[in-house]
């Protein structure tokens, strides 16, 4: 609804994943992963694992815990977009503090993880991290559980998530909870997540459904809302379209169609301003 911000333009995503994995005489798999964003020269994810009978550590730059345990139903449209939640056009980051999902995120970051080997339809997972030496500045523990059951021919997954980041003034502490159902080419999700922090009570709910059509068409749609009960009015909807096709072997074309509207609030403890807009995205995908 900003004229500054209407327009067009094109980005690229590039990565090169590269992974060793090695079995041990006792019986151990050790894993190494280097994941490369080549685009921008960065690293993302770098970590190693040990895994045996007594479940899996895993140690370096990466998500914790969290990321595989929270419920956000966006992760079922692969390309959707939050909206640019900020009136300042060089500004591409959401200057709103307002959560755009049901997600707590896995603070990729340095830490130390565990999982539990999986004990029937049970799997639990804690973690341990911080991006600082400095005691109390940025440390955060992680922890998830999840169980997976078999209904009527469906395949019911409900989970929890919880992390807690500490900080100098307050802490912030998030948690996910909610299901995902698979239904012969169905999948539905529902999530419900919370975020406390400085001058912030959040709470936020997501829901989507994916149909596959064929075995090279599948159609999406997610919606996300959201509000802050510290900032009277300040509120955020958005609503997820998609359709996924395979091209060819190794090539999708993915097509995603997302509207969103924030409202600022009247004590907003940032400089978001009211914000509405869709955005439309076509993109080319490619793996080898």
């Amino acid at each position: 609804n900003q004229a500054a911000l209407d327009g067009t333009n094109m980005s690229l995503d590039q990565e090169v994943h590269i992974n060793f994995s090695n079995k041990t005489d006792s019986g151990l798999t050790i894993t190494a992963v280097n994941e490369f964003s080549t685009e921008d020269s960065a690293n993302d994810d770098v970590f190693m694992t040990i895994s045996g009978g007594f479940g899996t550590l895993k140690m370096g730059d990466s998500d914790s815990v969290a990321s595989g345990y929270d419920f956000n139903a966006l992760d079922l449209i692969q390309e959707e977009s939050a909206g640019q939640l900020s009136s300042d056009v060089a500004n591409t980051a959401n200057l709103a503090t307002i959560s755009t999902d049901s997600g707590i995120g896995g603070d990729n970051t340095r830490n130390v993880s565990y999982s539990l080997p999986a004990m029937g339809g049970l799997t639990a997972g804690i973690s341990m991290g911080t991006s600082e030496t400095l005691v109390g500045s940025d440390d955060f523990t992680a922890f998830g559980v999840a169980y997976n059951l078999e209904a009527s021919g469906a395949n019911v997954t409900v989970g929890y998530a919880t992390s807690t980041k500490e900080a100098a003034t307050a802490d912030t502490d998030k948690s996910s909870i909610g299901v995902k159902i698979a239904y012969g080419d169905i999948t539905f999700e529902a999530g419900n997540g919370t975020s406390e922090a400085v001058n912030e009570d959040i709470s936020s709910q997501t829901v989507g459904l994916t149909y596959k059509i064929s075995d090279a068409l599948s159609v999406g749609f997610a919606s996300a809302t959201a509000e802050d009960d510290l900032d009277t009015g300040e509120e955020y909807d958005a609503n997820h379209y998609e359709a996924v096709y395979t091209v060819a072997s190794g090539l999708t074309a993915v097509v995603t169609v997302s509207d969103f509207d924030y409202k600022a609030g009247t004590a907003s403890d940032n400089s978001a301003s009211n914000m509405n807009g869709t955005t439309t995205q076509l993109k080319l995908k490619a793996a080898f």
